[in-house]
C-alpha cells in the first residue's frame, strides 16, 4: 500500500511580510500531479495545516481546493490539527466531508477507531491523533498524569492495537531528540512537551508533524517528513520534501515490510541566503527581469561600515528580500568595564557614548540621538 506523507502545510504563512499563499498553492498543485500520476491509496496530513487557528478567507479556499482535488483522485485523505489549528474550527463538517473519503480528526476525544483501508496483504488501520497536551489526556480519561511520554502512552494503550495487523499512526507531537528549525515555535518544542518515540515503537510506521526538518527514527519508521516550504533562514540549506511511504506483507506480530521515498519539492521561488561585501553583492550578473533574482534572499554584509540605504538599494536587485544584516567582522568589541568604572567615574551616558562610539568607528551622537538617549536615563534612573 503506498501512502503520501504530508504536514506543516501553514497555509496562509506570512514570513517577513511576505504571504507564503501563492508558493503553497503552487506546491499543492505539484502534490496533486503526482498523486494523479503514483495514484497512492492515502494521503496522510499530520497537522498545521493552517498557519494560524483564525487563517485568512484565501487559506480556507487554498485547503477546500486542495482537498476537493485529492478526493477527486479514488483515495482516502487522513487530516489531523496541530498546535497551530484551531480544532473546532478545521472539523467543521467533518461528518458530511468523511463521505468523500476525507477524514478529519481535529478533537481529541479518545475513542480510536481507525480507518481501515485493504490491500493483497490484508487490512491497515490507520489511527489519527490530533495535537494534545497533558491537560488534554487528563479531561478525557479522568487521570492526574505530569509527563508527556506517560500521557501519549496511556492514548497508545487506549488504542488495542492489534498488533498481528498493520497499525500507522498521524501524530503532531514532538520527539525527544528531534532537530527542530528557526520557524517553530520555540516554545513548543523541545521543552517539557517532549515525548520519547518509544510510545510510538508498537506501530508499523509513524506519520509525525510538528517538526519542519525531515527526520526519521527506528529505520524511518516514526518519521517527521518536515515542511514542504521554507520558512526560515536557517531552512535555506535543507532539501524540502515530502514522503513516500510502501507498507508491504506483515508475518506474524513482527512489523511489516516498509520502503522510504522522499520526493524532492522544487518551489515555484527558493529562499536563499547571500553574504559578502555590498559592492560584491549588489554588482552580481542581472537576469533577463533586470534584477539578480526572483527568490526569497536573506542578505548578510561582511562591510566594515554601514552602507547607507542598504535595503533600498538592495530590493531593486532581489524584490523579494527578506532582510538585511551584518557580521561586523572587522570590528574588535573588546570592552574594559570593570566595577569601580561602571559605579564611579563614568556615567551612564558617558558609557553608552563611547559604546556608540566604539561600533560605529569613532563616530559619536548627533544631537537627536543623544535627546533620546537622555530621555532614556531620565525615564530609568530619574533627573
Amino acid at each position: 500500500m503506498k501512502i503520501f506523507h504530508l504536514s506543516d502545510l501553514h497555509i496562509g504563512k506570512v514570513v517577513n511580510n511576505y504571504s507564503m499563499l501563492g508558493e503553497q498553492e503552487y506546491i499543492l498543485k505539484k502534490i496533486i500531479e503526482d498523486v494523479k500520476r503514483e495514484k497512492p491509496s492515502a494521503v496522510l496530513i499530520s497537522g498545521d495545516v493552517y498557519d494560524r487557528s483564525n487563517p485568512p478567507m484565501e487559506a480556507v479556499k487554498l485547503l477546500g481546493d486542495f482537498l476537493t482535488s485529492l478526493a477527486e483522485n479514488d483515495l482516502e485523505v487522513i487530516l489531523i490539527s496541530g498546535n497551530h489549528d484551531s480544532p473546532g474550527r478545521l472539523s467543521f463538517c467533518s461528518e458530511l466531508i468523511e463521505k468523500s473519503g476525507v477524514h478529519i480528526k481535529s478533537v481529541f476525544d479518545g475513542k480510536h477507531k481507525p480507518i481501515i483501508l485493504t490491500d493483497e496483504y490484508g487490512p491497515v488501520n490507520f489511527y489519527a491523533v490530533p495535537f494534545i497536551r497533558i491537560t488534554d489526556v487528563n479531561n478525557v480519561y479522568g487521570t492526574d498524569i505530569t509527563d508527556y511520554t506517560e500521557a501519549f502512552g496511556l492514548v497508545v494503550d487506549s488504542m488495542g492495537l492489534n498488533i498481528s495487523e498493520r497499525n500507522v499512526l498521524l501524530s503532531h507531537q514532538f520527539i525527544a531528540g528531534a532537530n527542530f528549525s528557526q520557524s517553530e515555535e520555540a516554545s513548543s518544542v523541545g521543552g517539557l512537551d517532549c515525548i520519547s518515540k518509544g510510545v510510538y515503537e508498537s506501530f508499523d510506521y509513524v506519520a509525525l508533524g510538528h517538526i519542519h526538518r525531515a527526520q526519521g527514527f527506528n529505520g524511518n519508521r516514526i518519521r517527521y517528513c518536515g515542511t514542504q516550504l521554507k520558512y526560515a533562514v536557517n531552512e535555506v540549506n535543507q532539501n524540502k520534501s515530502y514522503t513516500v511511504v510502501t507498507l508491504g506483507e506483515k508475518c506474524g506480530e513482527k512489523l511489516c515490510d516498509i520502503d522510504i521515498e522522499t520526493v524532492p519539492i522544487i518551489p515555484l521561488h527558493d529562499m536563499i541566503s547571500v553574504e559578502g561585501r555590498f559592492e560584491e553583492i549588489i554588482s552580481a550578473e542581472l537576469n533577463e527581469n533586470g534584477i539578480i533574482t526572483e527568490n526569497y534572499a536573506y542578505i548578510t554584509l561582511t562591510n566594515k561600515d554601514y552602507v547607507d540605504n542598504a535595503a533600498v538599494r538592495l530590493r531593486k536587485l532581489y524584490p523579494r528580500l527578506m532582510s538585511v544584516s551584518y557580521t561586523m567582522r572587522e570590528k574588535n568589541w573588546n570592552f574594559d568595564i570593570n566595577e569601580a568604572d561602571t559605579e564611579n567615574e563614568r556615567s551612564p551616558f558617558k558609557m553608552f557614548s563611547d559604546f556608540f562610539s566604539t561600533v560605529n568607528n569613532g563616530e559619536g551622537m548627533n544631537d537627536a540621538q543623544m535627546d533620546i538617549l537622555n530621555k532614556a536615563i531620565k525615564e530609568v534612573w530619574g533627573e
